[in-house]
């Protein structure tokens, strides 16, 4: 079932493309074989929490694209980049990989590496303002997947 998934998927990003199927075969078979997401894995989304969730992201990316766009055309607000370790409070389950995924879909922030206790997100502007952000939007990944956080002391 996860090979037709990821058949499936590749089928509609290649738009049918059969030339790419040298290529696709081998990457859907390693991406079924590191499926990051547990066999019998049930996520039950709330609703509510969804549009709550949705809302956040679009704000929290409007607010890095203006800040991006700022940043890169007035030489008075420079790019500070910078490696930051994010300390995961969602259990160890996929949650963590769509977290990591829309983390890299937000200007100015992008996840370089994936550990079991972290991930590191390579950041251009306030350190301590992107992972703030990350901690909303890991909060509200929670809440729309009814999961528990855990404490980041923990």
């Amino acid at each position: 079932m996860r090979l037709a998934t990821y058949a499936l998927i590749w089928l509609l990003l290649t738009g049918g493309d059969t030339g790419s199927w040298l290529w696709g075969l081998p990457a859907i078979a390693v991406a079924a074989l590191f499926n990051p997401f547990e066999p019998n894995q049930r996520w039950r989304l709330d609703p509510a929490s969804l549009l709550r969730f949705v809302g956040l992201f679009l704000q929290l990316s409007l607010q890095g694209a203006v800040d991006t766009a700022w940043r890169t055309l007035n030489p008075r607000r420079r790019l500070t980049p910078a490696l930051v370790d994010y300390v995961w409070r969602l259990p160890p389950n996929g949650s963590r990989i769509f977290l990591a995924n829309i983390i890299n879909l937000m200007p100015g922030t992008l996840c370089v590496r994936i550990t079991d206790d972290a991930m590191t997100m390579h950041t251009i502007g306030d350190s301590q303002a992107a992972v703030d952000h990350v901690s909303q939007l890991e909060a509200a990944i929670a809440g729309m997947l009814q999961q528990q956080q855990v404490d980041a002391d923990d």
